[in-house]
């Protein structure tokens, strides 16, 4: 009588055993989809900063090649810059004119010069960034007698061309920044978008650390800071 004992004895820990491994596997099943969803979460959202989520980029890319090619604005060469603009020393090349000027003679307040301006810096990866290149073409459209332009704030120059043509923003001159010249000259916080207001002289008139939301927005924004 002693084995069949024995073996039922053992039949029934076999069993418990299993019973207790499954139900361990079902109930890690909900802890293991909550921790897939969070890794989903933070690779998918979008952020603004650029310190912490710019894709990293080793070195520059070399000269940018793209279909649409837009020509950065000329300063006019009676229009004189004031001895306090910040972006005197700042030499940057125009994104969509690729190679063709890769090493710019002028600085950007030179460039810039004789006219109202309105920068706005952006980065291929910012998601906001996205929503808002658009209404600033519109707002360029809108008004000639104003300079708008961004500032591409990344060193892969490509993957920012290549964001201007997939939303279509083929007539937005952009120039290209790989070392961060732009906002370290003038002290800019360290997210993405930012749209700033010159003067014609190149003096700073007003700071925008923020995304618009239409380009009426935008340029209620421009019209009060000049």
């Amino acid at each position: 009588m002693s084995a069949p004992v024995e073996h039922s004895a053992r039949t029934r820990a076999i069993i418990i055993a299993v019973t207790l491994v499954v139900g361990i596997a079902i109930a890690c099943v909900p802890l293991v989809m909550a921790l897939r969803g969070d890794s989903a979460d933070n690779a998918g959202g979008a952020s603004s900063s650029v310190e912490e989520d710019a894709p990293s980029a080793s070195a520059a890319e070399g000269p940018v090649e793209v279909t649409h090619k837009v020509r950065c604005p000329e300063g006019a060469g009676e229009a004189s810059v004031s001895p306090h603009a910040e972006l005197q020393d700042v030499r940057l090349p125009c994104l969509t004119e690729g190679s063709a000027d890769a090493k710019a003679s002028t600085s950007l307040a030179e460039r810039l010069a004789g006219k109202p301006a309105v920068v706005n810096v952006w980065a291929w990866w910012c998601a906001p960034c996205r929503k808002e290149l658009p209404m600033i073409q519109q707002l360029a459209a809108d008004h000639p007698e104003w300079n708008v332009v961004g500032v591409h704030l990344d060193a892969k120059g490509q993957a920012g061309a290549d964001m201007l043509r997939d939303l279509g923003v083929d007539g937005l001159p952009s120039f290209q920044d790989s070392n961060h010249a732009f906002d370290s000259a003038a002290k800019l916080p360290k997210v993405v978008p930012l749209t700033v207001v010159y003067r014609p002289d190149g003096t700073r008139a007003r700071l925008y650390a923020q995304t618009f939301r239409s380009a009426e927005e935008m340029e209620k924004a421009v019209k009060e800071a000049l």
